[in-house]
């Protein structure tokens, strides 16, 4: 799996670095959601530009028209995770929904493209996770691995052994069948 894509020269989350981990042969990408102030979702780890962007400010303050000028490490634009979908048809993404904004956008931007099976929904926070997937298990399974409650759930268990495979089902869900987690 590629952490926010592969790119020696520090422009993750761009087009560039997960291109550049699909060629190497990674077949599941890692990505953080951010959403705009008028709600475009971006695959982008920062509450603010300032890091890794040659713009300033916070990303869900500012409209897309102003997020779309700012180049990761000066030269790669910041993706819409829509674009990352239709780049690599058959490879898998586990997105982390940094925070509560990025929902809404994400669930009609899953449906609009149709890749509920290519996806892991993630997140530190299990009530964001949950409403994710709350919302697109109308439409089917949806992998998704647990927040930071959810994994402490998992640890606490594997000290009970009789509790260990109740905690760790309910802790991940897998529609691929290959165990607990997402892949």
């Amino acid at each position: 799996m590629a952490h926010r894509g592969f790119d020696p020269g520090g422009r993750e989350n761009s087009m560039r670095a997960f291109e550049a981990a699909v060629r190497l042969g990674v077949d599941f990408l890692e990505t953080d959601l951010r959403v705009t102030a008028d709600g475009v979702l971006l695959t982008f780890h920062d509450a603010r530009l300032d890091r890794v962007t040659d713009q300033r400010g916070r990303v869900d303050r500012l409209p897309w028209e102003r997020v779309r000028q700012a180049r990761i490490g000066g030269e790669e634009p910041i993706p819409r995770l829509e674009e990352v979908l239709a780049a690599w048809p058959r490879v898998r993404v586990n997105v982390d929904l940094k925070d509560a904004g990025t929902i809404g956008p994400f669930v009609e931007a899953v449906r609009r493209t149709g890749s509920r099976g290519r996806l892991c929904v993630a997140s530190f926070s299990d009530r964001r996770s949950a409403d994710a997937t709350g919302a697109l298990r109308r439409d089917g399974p949806v992998a998704w691995s647990p927040g930071v409650r959810g994994a402490a759930r998992v640890v606490l268990a594997a000290r009970r052994p009789s509790r260990r495979r109740w905690t760790a089902r309910r802790a991940c869900s897998c529609p691929w069948g290959r165990g607990v987690g997402c892949w």
